[in-house]
């Protein structure tokens, strides 16, 4: 849709960001909130974020706030906390049957992941952009696992650790899991299919295991700059780059390598301008010397987009592809941890507060489409993750609640507090020790 670069790009992110984060915090609490209401339990307030309260509005016995710190919210019912006891009124949330309480607990993630449901399900009955053609290599870095792999350009992968391979999301995302393990990747290359042998290289800035290989993508101009190069020979934003001299640019990155190449040579480079097939043209461009990067620039930012097609779904097609979506995005929560239990990915791999909204911001910078798959992704996992049996979280609550049916008796009032204090120390150091490398992370997200 758009690019923004520096600072400018991370003053978008913060508002843009809090406001999905809050929105995504709403569709939890309010999933809690109509479940206590259905079963007459009292609601005192209905928050979102945590802190100083900044707007409140009074209605009947609730309080609805919008409070300062916008990472998170909660609703506050009636004899819901053990340290503090009830009165025994009947409205209280302790005095209701386990089945209303595990409703009521259930109903937040339940909450989330229906709403990913419906976001996917609108969104592939309206259409969506999927990519034309398999995943073809258009580009192996230098040095990486894909090239010490074997992987050429041109090659088509078909399958990579026993699963096919339908789009390059899944496959950057099976390779990110895999750890540092020796793995089968099945490509057709000049007709014939092969088995390679891949092993995806951890990334220290990221936590997670990285290839190297780029697919064979559109390289289209995503921003010129002013009086450099390309601006002055008549290239215009949303070009796409066809050819440099005669040879092919798969990736932007190759495109950079081509310019630096030329060593200040002019270049005839091949656009396609407009939707569909468009006008076809040949400028001529020639690079200038950039001091500050060392390097032969032409002044443009390029950006390397999948080649797409709209499709669209019936009713029962988009309800089943929404739920295969969605079952996908619930059971990479459980891989992941899994992952990072046994070592295969660090803990920096996962995302806080700070990465949650650079990520919202820069999927609507991409496209609606991105955004609202984005969405979908976070509200699944969150559901998820607030399912798990943890303490402080709603699945700490259910198990708790499960034992107190086997038992027919509750988990005494100091047994939950040792556990509510000991999972709330974990989770405030992971927590911060997650937001610390989500800043470390900054500086590379705003170039």
């Amino acid at each position: 849709m758009f690019e923004l670069t520096g600072y400018w790009s991370l003053l978008y992110q913060i508002p843009v960001g809090l406001i999905g984060l809050s929105f995504m915090v709403f569709i939890h609490e309010l999933g809690h909130f109509l479940a206590a209401k259905s079963v007459g339990v009292r609601v005192h307030t209905f928050s979102i974020g945590f802190g100083k309260k900044l707007i409140r509005v009074k209605r009947g016995d609730t309080e609805y706030c919008l409070s300062a710190i916008p990472f998170g919210g909660y609703v506050a019912m009636a004899g819901e906390n053990p340290d503090e006891g009830g009165y025994g009124a009947t409205d209280e949330f302790q005095q209701k049957s386990v089945p209303a309480r595990l409703w009521i607990a259930v109903a937040g993630p339940l909450a989330n992941i229906v709403f990913a449901l419906a976001v996917l399900f609108g969104l592939y009955l309206a259409g969506v952009q999927e990519p034309k053609q398999g995943l073809v290599v258009g580009h192996v870095e230098e040095g990486s696992a894909g090239e010490k792999a074997g992987v050429r350009v041109g090659d088509e992968i078909v399958a990579y650790a026993g699963k096919p391979m339908k789009d390059w999301e899944g496959f950057v995302q099976e390779a990110a899991l895999s750890g540092d393990q020796l793995r089968p990747l099945h490509v057709i290359r000049d007709g014939e299919a092969r088995e390679l042998k891949l092993e995806a290289k951890p990334d220290p800035r990221f936590g997670v295991a990285l290839t190297g290989i780029l697919g064979e993508w559109e390289v289209r101009i995503h921003k010129l700059i002013a009086g450099k190069p390309a601006a002055l020979a008549g290239l215009k934003t949303g070009d796409v780059i066809e050819s440099v001299d005669g040879a092919a640019v798969p990736t932007s990155i190759a495109l950079i390598d081509m310019i630096n190449g030329s060593q200040g040579r002019t270049l005839q480079v091949a656009v396609r301008r407009g939707s569909g097939e468009g006008e076809k043209l040949v400028i001529p461009v020639t690079p200038a010397y950039d001091e500050e990067s060392k390097r032969y620039l032409i002044g443009v930012y390029p950006a390397s987009m999948i080649p797409t097609e709209l499709v669209r779904r019936g009713v029962v097609e988009s309800a089943r592809q929404s739920a295969v979506t969605t079952w996908g995005h619930a059971t990479l929560v459980f891989r992941t941890f899994g992952k990072i239990f046994t070592g295969q990915v660090q803990v920096k791999a996962l995302s806080g507060p700070i990465g949650i909204v650079q990520m919202i911001s820069g999927s609507l910078q991409q496209s609606f489409q991105k955004f609202l798959e984005f969405t979908a992704l976070l509200n699944t996992n969150l559901g998820i993750m607030n399912l798990l049996p943890l303490a402080i979280t709603d699945g700490g609550l259910i198990l708790l609640l499960l034992i107190e049916a086997v038992r027919r008796r509750p988990v005494s009032l100091k047994t939950q507090s040792v556990i509510n204090r000991v999972g709330m120390s974990f989770f405030i150091a992971l927590f911060l020790f997650i937001t610390f490398q989500d800043i470390l992370r900054v500086p590379m997200l705003l170039n």
